[in-house]
């Protein structure tokens, strides 16, 4: 006894839409914000010694988290640099460490 065709043909279509839905959500599942190149930049530095300092923030990729650096403005090198805190974490930081209420009094 052989099996009808046009069944064979009526599931193919269904199989095919579940593969498409079941392959679309774990893609989602598995699909992370990528942090911008700005946050994978070094933080400024300069060579030599200078009197007149400046400081930001920078996001560190190791730590996931912005520190505060303080540099000699004369003979230096840009990078990544942020002029506060807040526009740091807002740009770099994601997830629920992004809390602005995280970094208020430091």
């Amino acid at each position: 006894m052989s099996r009808p065709k046009a069944a064979s043909v009526v599931l193919s279509p269904v199989l095919v839409v579940l593969l498409v839905l079941i392959h679309h959500h774990h893609t989602d599942a598995r699909s992370v914000p990528s942090i911008p190149s700005i946050c994978n930049k070094p933080p400024p530095r300069s060579d030599g010694v200078c009197m007149i300092e400046f400081e930001g923030y920078y996001f560190d990729p190791a730590t996931l988290d912005c520190h505060i650096y303080s540099v000699g403005a004369c003979h230096s090198t840009p990078g990544q640099s942020f002029g506060s805190l807040q526009d740091c974490v807002s740009t770099c930081v994601l997830g629920s460490r992004r809390n602005h209420d995280l970094y208020v009094n430091e």
